[in-house]
């Protein structure tokens, strides 16, 4: 079995979070934000208590925020994918 990374989507600009900053991995528009325009005040984080959105297989998507007193970032967790890789070799035949 193999385990994959949980994705995680920034809500704001609806891109891949694939950037590193010193507040945790943003998406390019929000690191770009971060660097050139740094937001104000104390950074407050938190995950919202409810979920916001299910996969198809019913499984709950969270939310994470940081938030400033000027700028707020909002990511959706997707769940950890499982798959099962069987060798080409272990498939069977249908004819």
């Amino acid at each position: 079995m193999r385990n994959e990374h949980a994705t995680t989507i920034c809500l704001e600009h609806q891109s891949a979070e694939t950037q590193a900053t010193p507040h945790g991995t943003v998406c390019p528009r929000c690191k770009q934000r971060l660097y050139t325009n740094p937001p104000q005040g104390n950074l407050m984080s938190f995950w919202e208590s409810q979920p916001v959105a299910y996969t198809l297989e019913r499984e709950p998507c969270f939310a994470y925020s940081l938030l400033w007193e000027n700028f707020r970032i909002r990511s959706l967790h997707l769940p950890e994918v499982s798959t099962i890789d069987e060798p080409a070799s272990q498939l069977k035949s249908h004819s």
